[in-house]
């Protein structure tokens, strides 16, 4: 990791990211009348002075100054979501970074996750053989005929130590509930989020194609995912690379693209699983950007956490389509910022004043984002972070809490 801080000496194309910004944003971006909400919704204002409104007047008339901002945004979706105008704002930056990719006009921080994806198919630089080590430890079988659901993990959740531990809670969880599951095993390649959003369009075709291949070859009729990102890649970009679709769940053709926390809400209401083992804790929820404002999946995380015996649920100032970000998505996940100046110490702060002892999430990149802010400002003792799945694992195992 590099700090962000890095000054980008460029010399972009300006009047080719003025007209790609026309002919990609359409006439949608005509109907930006410089009203500011977005600025004023950028979660970003109370760190550093950043201004999607600025941004979007000089990108589109192709005069200099938004360079660098153009790696700021973490394409949390607060803006498109109060925008009067409807404007697809993330699908701007996301525009004007393929132009400046193209032309190494982009922080050295993502070639190496961007190379990654190209050469091994995940964005850590981890080998291809080596995806599948915890799930073979883990006794997951390989996805095939008569298993009812595909498990597709995160590369996060492969190859991050800390991420490792919410696959086997996840695993745990869906074992405990008779669920039939199967693992891609090392055929798997990244869902290409991280490709999408830093404007390298190359590369997530590459990575769209392999795993449609392969889901052609597995033909599945359920696939189970641990990453909001992951969820978004294939309920709507697969199909419409700008994610202008809003899904309802159900996926395209014959496949529905969840995530495990709408299984585990659903086996809680079924009666499959019955969390009895208390976890006397109090817990907040965190809202990932990708699995609540791009696909509405707010209450299942919640009724989950509600299930588990002794958990107090306290929600954060900003919570559900409010919720703040945690700096992790468009990239964010690999540039180091300094300590005060991260989305994620906002998230620590309004943790710690809800009274949370623990902030649950359900999603890999949160995780890794969090738990980065609470070792800078040394509270480790005070405040943890635990995704949901590993919360119900715990209730679910035998013993008193």
């Amino acid at each position: 990791m590099a700090s962000a801080e890095v000054s980008l000496k460029i010399a972009a194309p300006m009047l080719e990211v003025a007209q790609t910004v026309r002919e990609q944003g359409g006439e949608q971006l005509k109907e930006c009348y410089q009203c500011g909400t977005c600025t004023a919704v950028c979660p970003w204002g109370d760190l550093r002075s950043f201004s999607p409104r600025r941004f979007i007047e000089l990108a589109r008339t192709g005069l200099e100054g938004f360079e660098n901002d153009a790696w700021t945004c973490v394409t949390c979706k607060r803006c498109w979501d109060r925008c009067p105008q409807d404007i697809n704002i993330p699908q701007l930056f996301q525009s004007v970074r393929r132009i400046l990719l193209e032309s190494n006009s982009n922080p050295r921080t993502l070639n190496q996750p961007l190379g990654s994806l190209r050469a091994v198919g995940n964005p850590w630089g981890e080998p291809i053989e080596k995806r599948e080590t915890w799930a073979r430890q883990a006794e997951v079988p390989v996805y095939g005929p008569g298993v009812e659901h595909l498990l597709f993990t995160c590369c996060t959740n492969d190859y991050d130590a800390r991420n490792k531990l919410d696959s086997r809670a996840i695993v745990e969880v869906l074992r405990a509930a008779g669920a039939s599951f199967g693992h891609l095993g090392n055929d798997q390649r990244c869902c290409g989020d991280l490709a999408y959003t830093a404007g390298d369009t190359g590369a997530f075709e590459q990575m769209r194609e392999a795993n449609r291949a392969t889901f052609g070859r597995a033909r599945p009729g359920s696939v189970l995912v641990t990453s909001p990102h992951c969820l978004h890649a294939f309920r709507n970009r697969y199909d419409d690379p700008e994610g202008r679709r809003r899904d309802d769940g159900n996926g395209r053709g014959e496949t529905r693209y969840r995530h495990v926390v709408e299984l585990f809400a659903e086996a809680i209401k079924s009666g499959a699983l019955r969390p009895t083992r208390k976890v006397t804790r109090k817990v907040t929820y965190h809202d990932p950007c990708y699995l609540g404002r791009y696909n509405g999946v707010y209450d299942a995380p919640r009724e989950v956490l509600a299930a588990i015996p002794g958990l107090e649920l306290r929600e954060m100032a900003h919570h559900r389509e409010a919720s703040l970000c945690c700096g992790g998505g468009g990239g964010g996940v690999w540039v180091e910022t300094a300590k005060g100046e991260r989305l994620g110490d906002l998230l620590i702060r309004e943790a710690l004043a809800a009274g949370a002892e623990t902030i649950a999430t359900a999603c890999p990149f949160c995780v890794q984002m969090l738990e980065s802010s609470i070792l800078s400002f040394g509270l480790e003792e005070q405040l943890k972070v635990a995704t949901v799945a590993e919360l119900l694992a715990e209730s679910l195992r035998p013993g008193e809490g």
